[in-house]
């Protein structure tokens, strides 16, 4: 399994763990009034469990199973997927700041810029590898 597949899966595992933990706080304060500004951390608990956990796992086992180059390295650049690995993961970090703070800087459309640009190069990592089968 290569690196960037790894370090993706491993970090998506840690937004679940973290995702489910404030979950179960959320959970309980239904039952037990534990703080009222638990409900705020809602939009974090989406980000870490949809971008974190959904997204981050698809990304890291795509990267692993999709086909390889016929010649050459198996899977292309290899700067390239962990500077993918790099932004998708400093985008949610930069995402759930935003959400956990008030700020004047528009952090979370720098967090999602981020997240997109990782989405970007994941497609233009993976595009010449699947598109070299169909010849």
């Amino acid at each position: 399994m290569p690196i960037s597949s790894r370090w993706l899966i491993r970090s998506s595992y840690v937004c679940l763990l973290v995702g489910i933990i404030i979950g179960a706080f959320m959970l309980v304060h239904k039952a037990y009034a534990l703080h009222p500004a638990i409900w705020s951390l809602l939009p974090v608990h989406i980000e870490l469990l949809v971008m974190g956990w959904i997204v981050q796992f698809t990304m890291g086992t795509a990267y692993w199973i999709l086909p390889r180059y016929l010649e050459g390295s198996s899977r292309g650049n290899t700067r390239l997927a962990q500077l993918m690995v790099l932004l998708l993961n400093v985008g949610i970090a930069v995402v759930i700041i935003d959400r956990l703070t008030v700020s004047s800087v528009p952090l979370g459309i720098i967090g999602r810029t981020f997240e997109v640009a990782a989405v970007v190069l994941f497609v233009g990592l993976h595009w010449q590898r699947v598109v070299t089968y169909n010849s």
